[in-house]
């Protein structure tokens, strides 16, 4: 019916704008990065590690969608810049937990506050306009449209 219609149209509408956003921030990291003459992928472990302080290899691949082999790399190039050390998992042979040597601490903290400071004024502004509960709606959908993606076909679960 034209009622269905108009609504599949405004909901392709709100999915292609919510897809444009995330793209604009994004490339919004990127092109700081760059900026700051950083590789991309080495301000995502430096992000990553400023905020979390049990931050293996694994959980960088699990939770921030980098390659094995990308996260090899810029941990090796890290290491060897002084960033940061690996701390062997007790009872796990192969995983460490990254940190921060001092000197890399000094670094990501120059590195992101920039970033930080960005990220906290367009929150600010986000708040003043929607309810907090935007962020939730967000990662609720992130989720859902993860796992719907990743449903195997002929599941209706």
């Amino acid at each position: 019916t034209n009622s269905d219609l108009k609504y599949e149209e405004s909901m392709r509408n709100r999915i292609k704008k919510l897809v444009d956003a995330t793209n604009v921030i994004d490339h919004a990291y990127l092109v700081k990065g760059r900026s700051l003459a950083v590789k991309p992928n080495i301000v995502v472990l430096l992000y990553a590690l400023a905020n979390d302080e049990n931050l293996s290899q694994s959980k960088l691949h699990n939770e921030w969608l980098l390659p094995l082999s990308t996260i090899n790399t810029i941990v090796t190039e890290c290491r060897n810049a002084g960033y940061i050390t690996l701390e062997p998992i007790p009872g796990k042979r192969r995983e460490c937990i990254l940190r921060f040597t001092p000197r890399g601490r000094e670094f990501a903290d120059l590195l992101l506050a920039e970033i930080h400071a960005a990220e906290e004024k367009a929150m600010r502004e986000t708040l003043a306009h929607f309810p907090p509960e935007f962020v939730e709606a967000l990662e609720f959908y992130a989720k859902s449209f993860h796992n719907a993606l990743n449903q195997k076909v002929g599941d209706d679960a």
